[in-house]
């Protein structure tokens, strides 16, 4: 059985400077127009345009995915899939890197999509970021960390999860073990209660965005850090 993982163009100078972003749905683009290219890398990429400096941005978000732990459902951990989808790909100079939200969550409840759901803790989730960081240092790639999304309201919200999001946050805002950190979390809250997607950016479901909502995440990055 055979399937296309990649399409590379050439036709004209390349542009240096790959970006990728890596994650899971939200960088994926669940809860964004159907077949619209309004996920969040996309606009990102338009962004640059704009800007008269155009770059490749390279989506590599898998719904589902988990930062921690391998999945039937949802493929491998970011940190087994990292070399094939971000330090093999041509001309890379920097990662937005956005996980985790997954690993806190599925540790929080029962679903039937992960079985046995795994325990994990913040300080786990930020020793996963470390290892991805290191990979991407050891080729000379920059990361820029992006805080995960509010979630209350959603079916893996719990006090708990809500504890680890919190400390995970505060280590990618405060450790400076990252080149560079986007803010997704503060931009994209609800004005009245943090902990909760801000309803005109939210697709429905309290964690994926809206065609708004990835906007405005393509609008917190800093041009100037990739």
């Amino acid at each position: 059985m055979y399937y296309l993982s990649d399409v590379e163009v050439t036709g004209g100078p390349r542009q240096p400077g790959t970006v990728v972003a890596f994650g899971d749905s939200i960088t994926d683009g669940f809860g964004s127009t159907y077949d619209a290219d309004h996920r969040w890398p996309d606009l990102l990429a338009e962004r640059l345009a704009a800007m008269g400096t155009p770059r490749p941005v390279l989506n590599s978000g898998i719904g589902g995915n988990l930062l921690l732990h391998d999945s039937a459902w949802y493929g491998d951990r970011a940190g087994a899939r990292f070399r094939r989808d971000v330090l093999d790909k041509p001309g890379v100079r920097s990662v937005i890197l956005l996980e985790g939200l997954n690993d806190i969550g599925f540790s929080e409840v029962e679903l039937p999509t992960y079985k046995p759901n795994p325990q994990v803790s913040a300080d786990e989730v930020i020793a996963g970021y470390r290892e991805l960081i290191a990979l991407a240092h050891a080729r000379g790639i920059k990361v820029i960390g992006g805080t995960i999304l509010p979630f209350k309201g959603a079916e893996y919200h719990t006090p708990r999860a809500e504890a680890k999001r919190a400390a995970v946050n505060d280590w990618i805002r405060t450790s400076g073990a990252f080149d560079a950190v986007v803010d997704f979390a503060g931009v994209m809250a609800a004005p009245s209660d943090p902990l909760r997607l801000n309803p005109v950016y939210d697709s429905g479901d309290f964690k994926h965005p809206n065609d708004a909502g990835y906007r405005r995440m393509a609008e917190a990055v800093d041009l100037a850090t990739l």
